[in-house]
This record gives C-alpha cells, sequence and structure tokens, in this order.
C-alpha cells in the first residue's frame, strides 16, 4: 500500500505564535501557569515542534519579558515635551505600562528571572529601557532641571522608584485609577530633591 509523502511542518512564524499563547497563559494564570506544553498546546503544535525554537521553559520565558520590555519603551519613546515634562511622562508611561499588564509586570520584575547572559535578547531589551530612563535623567540635568549628579545613580534611584510605585499600585496598597496622579506627585517630590540649586 503507497503512503502519500509527509507535508513539511509549516505554522508561519511559530516562535511569535508561542510567545502569544505563552502570554495569554501568563495573563491568565500569572507565571504558575506558563509551561513549554501548554505554550504549544495553545499554539496548535506538539511540544516538540515548540523546542525548535525554545530549548526550554526559560528561553519561552525570556522571549515574553524581552516583548514586555519592548512594549514598555515604545510606550516611553512616545513621551514628548521639555526635559523634566518627559522624564515625568516615562515615568507615568512606566506606571500606565504596569497597571495595563499586571501578570507580565510581574514576570519582568518577578522571581523567575532568566539568566541574562544566556538570554541577550532579554539582556538587551532591559538594557534599552535602562538607557532610554537614563538619557532623560541626562537631558534633564543638562537644561539646569535637575542637579548635576552621577547619571548611572540617578537611574537606580528613578528605577527603584517607579519600581516601587508600580508594585503598590498593583498590590491594591494605591488606588490603580489614581496611578497616573500619584506618580507625578512622586516624582515631584524626587524632583525637589534632585533639583538644581
Amino acid at each position: 500500500m503507497a503512503t502519500s509523502p509527509r507535508r513539511p511542518y509549516h505554522h508561519g512564524d511559530l516562535r511569535a505564535a508561542l510567545v502569544t499563547a505563552a502570554r495569554s497563559l501568563v495573563v491568565a494564570e500569572d507565571a504558575e501557569g506558563l509551561t513549554l506544553r501548554r505554550a504549544a498546546a495553545s499554539a496548535g503544535v506538539s511540544h516538540t515542534a515548540a523546542y525548535r525554537h525554545f530549548a526550554d521553559k526559560a528561553a519561552l520565558v525570556a522571549a515574553v519579558m524581552a516583548q514586555g520590555f519592548d512594549e514598555l519603551r515604545a510606550a516611553a519613546e512616545a513621551v514628548s515635551g521639555g526635559p523634566r515634562d518627559r522624564l515625568h511622562g516615562i515615568g507615568r508611561a512606566y506606571v500606565a505600562f504596569a497597571v495595563a499588564n499586571p501578570s507580565l509586570y510581574r514576570l519582568m520584575f518577578g522571581g523567575e528571572v532568566p539568566r541574562r547572559d544566556v538570554h541577550v535578547e532579554l539582556s538587551a531589551s532591559e538594557q534599552r529601557v535602562h538607557a532610554l530612563l537614563s538619557s532623560a535623567i541626562a537631558a534633564a540635568q543638562e537644561s539646569g532641571e535637575l542637579a548635576v549628579h552621577d547619571v548611572a545613580d540617578v537611574t537606580v534611584l528613578m528605577a527603584c522608584v517607579l519600581h516601587g510605585l508600580c508594585s503598590l499600585v498593583l498590590a491594591g496598597q494605591l488606588p490603580a485609577e489614581r496611578s497616573a496622579d500619584v506618580a507625578d506627585t512622586v516624582l515631584a517630590l524626587v524632583d525637589s530633591g534632585l533639583a538644581a540649586r
């Protein structure tokens, strides 16, 4: 009995489909619900097909996190205005991203952090967000709106403030509907401590 030749495997952009499926699992169940096997099933392929694109769960998690950092950067880059207004806008965009994507934000900054030296795409995406914040701080210093301090130190300070604010909002300790106003108030207080005198 003759058998028909096997059709070549085809799924369009399977890597993107797996990342989308994984992200949906994170939204529905947080990181606990994410496995490579479940993402593959959600994308409509076998788990062996998924291994053609991701060596393990950590690689898939890294890809989802990288996508999140890219989206955060895009939102922050869309901010306009003068140097200090832009810095505040980046802060608001950061908080708005966390409020709109709580499960993804928790994954990006949570305990299950893939090794950056192994997952270079994730490292690069995260560094682009860091660089954007640093450049906004440097511009505010150059304009005279903020006093000159080590930009790396101020960047760490701002990241701590923003992450702390996001954590409080996502924990329900600050009202999400007022998160933009709270971000403005907190950033203004930070400004007062960093303002050029």
